[in-house]
């Protein structure tokens, strides 16, 4: 469930891009400095959202660095890269919400490539969990309640999305202070978001392979289509309407791209491909 919260890239400025692209080195940087090469291999776009998100609505809290270096991935030219307080954070959630996917492909499926990744992953998820073991108690719980709906075959779509939305709302409330409201409620829709877009996603081949997908009956209705748009719709209007009440004034620009634009982009272009031509 990861890859879905991207920017629109097409409708940014140069400059935009570049200070995306900033910011998602410097997370890559932090994750580097706090677990290694196992930090690395964790980035994600949806975590980098986290991060713009976090560091904007705390802009000057935590001292904001930039940086110019060398990066063993990309060592042809020097790289730049930003980052604040809040990147830490999402550097170290991001490394245990991979463990934990791991371990999921490992006990549901015995792929040896899960175990592999959960062994590399376990000492520096242990490392996190220390450092903030309220939201990764989060990801324990949520996923062992979303894990026993998946058992149970529930189809109550609230439910079972509703474990990884509060799941990623607990995320997203990083301080529990005033903002918690408007995080909550963004994490929440977009945790939701994602998994039924992972679920519609993945709807066919769940069916050739006999495997559990909570959409599985209101797939067989006639306006079906219309239906999970409509509450992909609303879920993002609920997210975007919270994103606004937030004072976030650095990188707002990204943000809105992100959550006015780039979430759709992975629906738009896996619909498009379902119309008949």
């Amino acid at each position: 469930m990861f890859g879905y919260i991207i920017p629109d890239q097409q409708a940014m400025t140069p400059e935009a891009r570049d200070r995306y692209r900033t910011a998602y080195c410097g997370l890559c940087r932090r994750a580097a400095a706090l677990h290694g090469m196992a930090g690395r291999m964790t980035l994600s776009y949806d975590l980098t959202f986290l991060n713009l998100l976090l560091s904007s609505l705390y802009e000057g809290e935590t001292p904001a660095v930039a940086e110019t270096g060398r990066c063993p991935v990309h060592p042809i030219r020097p790289i730049h890269w930003r980052y604040s307080g809040p990147t830490d954070y999402c550097a170290d959630i991001g490394l245990a919400l991979h463990y934990y996917s791991a371990k999921d492909k490992w006990e549901d499926d015995r792929s040896p490539l899960g175990l592999g990744y959960m062994k590399l992953l376990d000492q520096r998820r242990r490392d996190a969990e220390a450092r903030w073991p309220r939201a990764c108690q989060a990801i324990t719980t949520g996923l062992a309640q979303l894990a026993a709906y998946e058992a149970d075959g529930c189809e109550d779509l609230d439910l079972v999305s509703g474990s990884f939305g509060g799941l990623m709302a607990e995320l997203f409330d990083y301080k529990q202070d005033r903002w918690s409201g408007e995080l909550r409620t963004i994490g929440y829709s977009i945790g939701k978001y994602i998994y039924l877009l992972d679920a519609w996603d993945d709807l066919e081949r769940d069916k050739r392979k006999g495997s559990y997908n909570p959409l599985r009956s209101l797939s067989a209705e006639p306006d079906y289509e219309n239906q999970m748009r409509e509450i992909f719709e609303l879920l993002l209007a609920q997210a975007a309407a919270a994103f606004r009440r937030l004072p976030c004034v650095e990188d707002a620009d990204l943000l809105e791209n992100i959550l006015y634009s780039g979430i759709w982009l992975k629906y738009n272009v896996k619909n498009s491909r379902k119309q008949p031509r």
